[in-house]
């Protein structure tokens, strides 16, 4: 890669960017959590793969055609809220769900069952992110090499959404944040995570299978209540992956677990917990001072992320930006963008700012795999992740496209 203009890379990563490594799609996903809870034996003593079925079931008869919206972070979202209302004789007011007044729970299902349901698809989850973690379907130097290249040439700030670890795998030497060892894991250090800005990073905004809930938390004055520690082990981490004390309030008086990874349809509100609302602050200030923004696999459903990538983009001149994605048939993209919206594509529009649907300064298929609009600085890449990492000269001819790369 010959020089580049930027000193600053923003990369975000989402669940796209971890298929190929072996991370389930989104379907085979759902089968495998559903064999994870109807294997657990607690949850089905409990009721909650009853709950988890009535819940799945009733959210595919609500969206009809398309049952594949049923997935399950709703489905976990709904279990969650329908606990939280759930409350008891005497409770103290400020923990009373204030919807509850206006609302007839009439589904029969008991506190306890929708609590071990979502309880247990947050430990399905974890292990299946960990499972196939531990053995990547693909060889990671691909990956390892375009991390390393892109660190020769810029401070690297990779943000992801991902529970793997295939990106710190591949360079286990970016940074978290965890640098206070202990004894067999690391905390979180909010001063150095701030004062190591420039260094190359790692952060994983909806958690990791490397966090975990150290024990001992009530004798150590250097702990809070609901800290996540980072192991460096996987297998030392799911051991300790799940927390069992008060979770985090809200204030309509009901409260969202703690958990080591972030899933549902509240995930803004779990970002409350450490380390979690440092990545949030430092992704912002990342996204305003990038020099160049690639996206990685990401469908740009998180609007919280979005959000930041919005602000990003507002700058004059634009930021330029690469977006990473996989679509079956390039021809597919040029219909999402111009004639069939999808809520993907709208994002990089609106959001993004890409200005795709300007058809005087994109040229779509503009090389193999690439569409291009050089008037807002923006790239697609449409032929998936891995597709991306085996064609990196392509990478380069398209950053000078898009003014990024002398």
């Amino acid at each position: 890669m010959t020089q580049l203009q930027y000193k600053r890379t923003l990369v975000i990563v989402g669940a796209g960017a971890s298929v190929d490594f072996g991370i389930p799609m989104t379907s085979n996903f759902s089968a495998a959590l559903d064999k994870e809870l109807q294997s657990d034996g607690y949850c089905v003593q409990a009721g909650g793969w009853d709950a988890y079925k009535f819940v799945k079931h009733k959210l595919e008869e609500y969206y009809g055609e398309e049952p594949r919206e049923a997935h399950f972070e709703r489905i976990y979202h709904v279990l969650h809220e329908l606990s939280a209302l759930k409350t008891t004789e005497g409770v103290v007011p400020k923990f009373k769900p204030v919807l509850m007044p206006f609302l007839k729970l009439d589904h029969g299902l008991t506190r306890e069952a929708l609590r071990t349901a979502s309880g247990s698809m947050i430990k399905a989850i974890y292990r299946i992110a960990s499972t196939s973690s531990g053995s990547p379907k693909c060889d990671l130097k691909i990956l390892s090499d375009f991390l390393q290249k892109l660190g020769e040439h810029s401070i690297p700030k990779i943000y992801t959404t991902n529970y793997d670890d295939f990106f710190s795998q591949a360079a286990p030497y970016l940074f978290t944040g965890f640098t206070h060892e202990k004894d067999g894991f690391h905390l979180f250090s909010p001063a150095d995570f701030l004062s190591g800005w420039d260094k190359p990073g790692l952060f994983h905004v909806h958690g990791s299978v490397h966090m975990g809930f150290p024990t001992g938390q009530e004798r150590d004055l250097e702990l809070d209540l609901g800290d996540l520690a980072w192991y460096g082990r996987r297998e030392d981490a799911i051991k300790n992956a799940h927390y069992n004390g008060s979770g985090i309030s809200r204030l309509d008086g009901t409260q969202l677990e703690r958990s080591a990874i972030v899933t549902g349809l509240d995930k803004l509100g779990c970002l409350q917990q450490s380390p979690f609302l440092f990545y949030y602050a430092g992704l912002t200030r990342d996204a305003i001072e990038a020099d160049l923004i690639v996206v990685l696999g990401s469908g740009l459903g998180d609007l919280h992320l979005n959000s930041c990538l919005r602000s990003a983009r507002r700058k004059n001149p634009y930021t330029p930006i690469i977006y990473v994605g996989f679509w079956a048939d390039e021809n597919d993209f040029e219909s999402n963008v111009r004639f069939d919206p999808t809520d993907q594509s709208i994002a990089m529009i609106h959001d993004l700012r890409m200005m795709l649907e300007d058809t005087n300064s994109t040229t779509f298929n503009a090389h193999l795999g690439w569409t291009i609009n050089s008037e807002s600085k923006a790239a697609v890449w449409t032929r998936g992740f891995k597709a991306f990492l085996e064609a990196p000269y392509t990478f380069e001819l398209v950053l000078k496209q898009i003014g990024a790369l002398s």
